[in-house]
C-alpha cells in the first residue's frame, strides 16, 4: 500500500505569517500535535505544539520557528510514512508529489487503520519474512524484484524481532510458489528469515504484529 492511497488532502496547513496563537488554536481543533507550513504550494517544515510553546511571543508569525521538514512520497510506502512517524512520534506526516509539491497529509489514525487492512489474510498467496540488520535499505528495490518474477505484493508491514533488534519486513505475495522471489531476494543481500506459502500464518499471529506495530508507533 502506497501513501497516495490514504493521504488526506483537505487538511488545513499554516503559512508563515500565521501566527504561533493561531497555529496552536487550529491544532487544537484538530486535535493535532503537528500541522504542516506550506508556501505557494511548496512544503516548509512542519510545526510542532513545542515549537509553538517555545516562541517568546505567541502572537508573532511562525516563519523561521522550525526547520524541521519530515515527508514521504507519494509512492513511498506505508511502511516508510511508519518508520518517520515512528521516530518522532508525529501525529501527522506530509506526503509530497514528485515534483516536489505539497500533496495532503498522513494522520496516525488513518496509518494504523491501513496496518489493521494490510493484516487481513483472506487471500491465498506467500508470506515472506526479510531481516534487515542494515540501518538503510531500499523498498522500492526489494518491491521491484517481487514484481520482477509476475508477482504483486497484497500486503507489506514491518515489526522488530525482540531476540534480535532487527526489523523485520512481511510481504504477502499473490504467488503460491515463491521460490523465484526468494532467490532474487537473497540474490540482492536481502536475507529471507522465513517464508510459508499455500498454507498461511493464521490470522491471531498476523493481528498480534499489526498491535506491536500500534504500540511502537504510541509510545
Amino acid at each position: 500500500m502506497f501513501c497516495k492511497e490514504i493521504l488526506i488532502k483537505d487538511i488545513p496547513v499554516l503559512k508563515p505569517v500565521n501566527s504561533g496563537l493561531y497555529a496552536a488554536t487550529l491544532m487544537d481543533d484538530l486535535k493535532l500535535k503537528h500541522l504542516p507550513v506550506v508556501k505557494n504550494g511548496a512544503y516548509i517544515y512542519l510545526l510542532s505544539e513545542r515549537d509553538v510553546a517555545d516562541m517568546k511571543n505567541p502572537e508573532t508569525e511562525i516563519e523561521n520557528t522550525c526547520f524541521y521538514a519530515p515527508y514521504v512520497w507519494e509512492e513511498s510506502s506505508v511502511v516508510e510514512a511508519l518508520q518517520v512517524m515512528s521516530k518522532d512520534s508525529l501525529t501527522l506526516l506530509p506526503v509530497l508529489m514528485n515534483n516536489g509539491e505539497y500533496a495532503g497529509a498522513i494522520t496516525l489514525p488513518v496509518l494504523i487503520e491501513s496496518l489493521g487492512e494490510m493484516s487481513k489474510t483472506g487471500s491465498e498467496g506467500a508470506l515472506i519474512a526479510v531481516e534487515l540488520n542494515q540501518t538503510e535499505f531500499v523498498l522500492s528495490q526489494m518491491i521491484h524484484l517481487i514484481e520482477a518474477n509476475r508477482a504483486k505484493v497484497l500486503s507489506l508491514f514491518s515489526y522488530i524481532d525482540k531476540e534480535t533488534g532487527n526489523q523485520i519486513l512481511l510481504f504477502k505475495i499473490d504467488l503460491e510458489d515463491a521460490s523465484p522471489v526468494l532467490r532474487s531476494l537473497e540474490r540482492f543481500n536481502y536475507p529471507v528469515k522465513y517464508y510459508k506459502q499455500k498454507q498461511m500464518l493464521p490470522d491471531e499471529i498476523l493481528r498480534e504484529r499489526v498491535d506491536e506495530l500500534i504500540h511502537y508507533i504510541e509510545l
